[in-house]
């Protein structure tokens, strides 16, 4: 457009020129001889009229095609320089690859091959062009680009490495706690083949404290208020020698709320009719456990909840009855002035204390019995937990015993643990 533009004012100007040559300003005096050669002068401008109106059209005022008084468009000289203008306009915006159309470059001399334009560029730029140098640049940034990709595959192996050494170290840290709870003197006090520092610890603390309580905060009641207590236990059809009483909650259950997806949901019917669902977890190895003890010993429940809660969760660990033959609950416990419910076995009367045995994870529950008692590792969820497997080992040696009370007393050191220094 700029060429456009420069090729219309250069013409308007020539013609204004022209006519400032043929029309002057004369003094009145000469106005007749002004009047004769005013007429020969039309006749003579009637072209120039012409190229006035041209020159019109080339500043933009007016278009060829709108002349209406120019039916034909036979002119030399300005058409003539439009179209070569025009020509110049086109150039300026050839499209790239357009083979055809002629090079109006200023520069006739530019090169027309690939190896010209790189000879050209060489011997006309300031910074000469290194094939070598740029192919330098080029093996420098590739490099650079595999460094980086090897950054990378160093920095994942090395997070595999420190994700191996961490799985190492921590294989180390348990085998160093096993190796340490191992020469526990109370290590024996859990019977599945692991457990963490953690739980081990919080374990001893609790057993330990509810047998301190027991022994330096019960009193035992009167003989008068354990005759009140006093039950005849169902029988076995088989006569077994040995009776085990089994905790409920925390030892072969876990009684948990909906949110904490329960395995078993069942509905619990009160004495007046009143229902109630109940959601627990059962700890593994508890069928098989009850299988195995039920050739061994004479298997009840003994549980500080409610009966019909108890009687509940009974049905549904046993609901042909074949190893649970009764159930203690609440109302055959005794409670302290503090609110806990402590299982005295003295209250079974057709049973002798030197052949029964109980399991609770609270040690204070048989705090009138310590002898008899055997406290286990408290379970919610862990289904990895194994504690009755190894429990059911023990009890078939306890079985054997002619005394529980010495047999529990030798193996299980509860009395020493009472004294002993956790910390």
């Amino acid at each position: 457009m700029d060429n456009i533009y420069k090729f219309k004012a250069s013409s308007s100007v020539g013609h204004l020129k022209s006519l400032n040559n043929d029309k002057q300003f004369y003094s009145e005096e000469e106005s007749s001889k002004k009047d004769e050669e005013e007429k020969q002068l039309k006749k003579q401008s009637k072209p120039p009229s012409k190229m006035s109106q041209f020159s019109k059209n080339a500043t933009g005022y007016q278009t060829d095609d709108s002349d209406k008084e120019t039916p034909k468009k036979n002119k030399v000289g300005p058409s003539s320089q439009k179209v070569s203008k025009f020509r110049n306009l086109v150039n300026s915006k050839k499209i790239e690859g357009d083979n055809d159309d002629p090079n109006f470059d200023d520069d006739d001399d530019q090169p027309t091959t690939i190896q010209q334009q790189i000879q050209h560029v060489q011997q006309h730029s300031e910074d000469q062009y290194d094939v070598e140098q740029q192919a330098s640049k080029m093996q420098q940034k590739y490099a650079k680009g595999e460094v980086g990709k090897s950054t990378k595959v160093k920095h994942s192996n090395t997070q595999q490495s420190m994700d191996v050494n961490s799985d190492v170290e921590q294989m180390k840290n348990k085998q160093n706690q096993e190796g340490k709870l191992r020469n526990h003197p109370f290590r024996h006090l859990i019977y599945g083949p692991s457990i963490g520092e953690n739980s081990f610890n919080k374990f001893l603390q609790l057993t330990q404290r509810g047998l301190i309580y027991a022994k330096k905060c019960l009193k035992g009641p009167s003989e008068k208020f354990i005759k009140s207590k006093m039950v005849q236990l169902q029988e076995c059809p088989i006569v077994k020698s040995k009776t085990l009483l089994l905790d409920l909650d925390e030892t072969l259950i876990h009684s948990c709320s909906l949110r904490e997806n329960p395995q078993v949901t069942v509905t619990a019917f009160g004495d007046y009719g009143e229902e109630a669902k109940i959601h627990f977890n059962i700890r593994p190895f508890c069928t098989w456990f009850l299988q195995q003890m039920n050739q061994l010993y004479t298997i009840y429940v003994f549980t500080a909840s409610s009966s019909a809660y108890a009687n509940t969760i009974v049905n549904y660990l046993d609901p042909k009855k074949q190893w649970i033959m009764g159930i203690l609950s609440r109302g055959n416990c005794m409670e302290t002035k503090n609110g806990f419910f402590i299982k005295d076995l003295r209250i079974v009367g057709n049973k002798q204390l030197k052949d029964m045995v109980i399991v609770d994870n609270l040690a204070h529950s048989f705090g009138f019995q310590i002898e008899n008692g055997i406290p286990i590792l408290e379970w919610h969820n862990d289904q990895n937990d194994q504690e009755l497997k190894y429990l059911a080992t023990y009890l078939m040696e306890a079985a054997e015993q002619e005394d529980i009370r010495q047999f529990n007393t030798q193996r299980l050191k509860l009395d020493q643990l009472i004294e002993y220094n956790l910390d």
